[in-house]
């Protein structure tokens, strides 16, 4: 006698719509946490001073009054940027006074290293030989180079502009110079400012600083310091 075996119908689970969906929310969700937490790792490392000096320091030798401390620093791919200011420059002016604001005094550098594919729209030969014809056309912010530019709002008011050949990183270059007046809050009065833009091709890559000092000795400050940039 011959025994057939009929086949046993499995159990069919279909994934309706909203199944899916809600695999896709979650599998989104779980990204976005993740990209989160890359953020704020990210900021984190970015913050931390001692990194934020190394990352300086290899860019750029530098002698600031009063020394220096690391306040940003982050790698973006070819880029480097970072940010380090003197102790006695302001951070949080929410905890100053207007008479506080008077005795002011500080140093804030800006220095960033990007690849030279990055293209630039400012004519530098046309500046470097024609000085007063380039102090009417040359902005050095209007050039894709400043992407990371650093204080170029309405909290640096400018009063007076000029365009100096400079040497930096051993060429000589044009630098935007400014004076004027740093607003750091809406409650508070201005403090005296003046800032240094600059921008040279070193090492296979182009090397850009935004020297910022404050204070009634911010003109012979910033000069001092401006001075004493050596790239690496």
């Amino acid at each position: 006698m011959e025994e057939t075996t009929e086949p046993l119908n499995q159990p069919q689970f279909p994934v309706t719509v909203w199944e899916a969906i809600a695999l896709t929310i979650g599998a989104v969700l779980i990204m976005a946490i993740g990209t989160v937490g890359l953020i704020y790792k990210f900021f984190s490392n970015a913050a931390d001073p001692q990194r934020a000096t190394l990352i300086a320091r290899s860019l750029i030798d530098y002698k600031i009054p009063e020394g220096a401390q690391g306040m940003f620093g982050a790698n973006l791919g070819g880029a480097k940027v970072a940010i380090i200011t003197s102790p006695s420059f302001p951070r949080d002016p929410s905890t100053l006074t207007p008479e506080a604001v008077e005795k002011l005094s500080g140093v804030e550098l800006f220095v960033a290293r990007v690849p030279l594919d990055v293209e630039t729209t400012t004519d530098t030969t046309t500046a470097a030989t024609e000085p007063d014809k380039a102090a009417e056309t040359y902005d050095l912010f209007s050039s894709p180079d400043y992407t990371f530019a650093y204080r170029a709002g309405e909290d640096f008011q400018v009063q007076s502009e000029r365009i100096e050949n400079r040497t930096f990183c051993k060429v000589t270059v044009p630098v935007r110079i400014q004076e004027g007046e740093l607003l750091l809050s809406d409650q508070l009065p201005t403090v005296p400012a003046v800032k240094y833009d600059a921008i040279a091709t070193f090492d296979d890559s182009k090397r850009q600083v935004t020297l910022t000092a404050i204070g009634k000795n911010a003109e012979t400050t910033a000069k001092q310091v401006f001075d004493s940039l050596k790239c690496k």
